[in-house]
């Protein structure tokens, strides 16, 4: 446990449970399946319960991060999906270690209005 003066009459009092001190980048795979229009990417995330695991998404990219408590660390990491996806859609799944994360490659022309000829 630490303790910081902020200002003079207020002390703050950090849990290194709180703050991890060694930040971790995970291995990181990605599989992009055009035809189906799926992006698969594994995370190597060992020794974290699944619930001390964020997973954001943007059309673009994620961020993830995940302590591990044992030995007081944290995996961050932010990357790029290689293609713009449907972040609504996105899943994930955590097992021994491993976050699976599938998502949908958007289609461009999903949106897009017919012109009458």
């Amino acid at each position: 446990m630490s303790i910081t003066e902020k200002s003079k009459n207020e002390i703050k009092v950090e849990d290194p449970e709180e703050t991890a001190p060694y930040k971790i980048y995970p291995e990181i795979y990605r599989h992009i399946n055009y035809n189906e229009r799926i992006v698969e990417i594994e995370v190597t995330l060992p020794g974290v319960k699944k619930e001390d695991i964020t997973l954001k998404a943007l059309p673009n990219w994620f961020h993830v991060t995940a302590k591990r408590k044992d030995i007081n660390a944290e995996y961050n990491a932010n990357y790029n999906f290689g293609v713009e996806i449907v972040p609504e859609k996105t899943t994930a799944e955590y097992f021994s270690g491993l976050l699976k994360i599938h998502a949908i490659i958007t289609d461009p022309l999903e949106k897009a209005k017919e012109v009458k000829l």
